[in-house]
């Protein structure tokens, strides 16, 4: 009766130890969740939003500016420490290909010797402008805070240069302009 006694208790104490286990999960987890929803659920400018004005030099000297994306282009920023961005840039790359080159724009973020291979296989197909910080010009321009992005903007109604697509599906023929 006393081994009984011992193996219930026992048991007890770790049913107890779990459940503190789990509670201290679920206080966490609703930590994450509080970051994450300060995030507005976007991790750069919406549909309809307007990106500011900015001007930089591309890796080939090209000048650029928000003006500059006249129709409708694509736009994708990439950082060289992010596994996603690393499983999209060979998909952006090919549909970039056939979006055409004056028409797509890639924004790689980081130091020059770590984008080296990102902006070798980007600078075929689209223009390429490397910022060292993701408070960049362009990256603040676009309200970009999360990797990777891939936007296609154009202009409105009214001139404005706007973000009309913020969810670019890279695995379909992109549309003419």
């Amino acid at each position: 009766m006393a081994v009984l006694t011992a193996v219930v208790l026992v048991f007890a104490a770790l049913c107890l130890v779990n459940l503190l286990l789990t509670w201290a999960i679920v206080k966490r987890l609703r930590v994450h969740t509080e970051m994450l929803n300060g995030l507005n659920g976007s991790a750069s400018l919406g549909v309809g939003q307007e990106v500011t004005d900015f001007a930089v030099a591309t890796v080939d000297g090209e000048r650029i500016d928000r003006d500059s994306l006249a129709g409708k282009t694509l736009v994708g920023f990439f950082t060289p420490t992010c596994e996603a961005c690393k499983e999209k840039l060979p998909k952006f790359a090919q549909f970039a290909r056939r979006h055409g080159r004056d028409r797509t724009m890639a924004v790689v973020v980081g130091t020059a010797e770590r984008v080296t291979a990102q902006v070798a296989t980007l600078r075929e197909v689209a223009r390429v402008v490397v910022e060292e910080r993701n408070d960049g010009p362009v990256c603040s321009a676009f309200q970009v805070m999360a990797f990777p992005a891939v936007l296609s903007v154009g202009p409105d109604d009214n001139g404005r240069v706007v973000v009309i697509d913020d969810r670019v599906r890279l695995d379909r023929q992109p549309a003419s302009a």
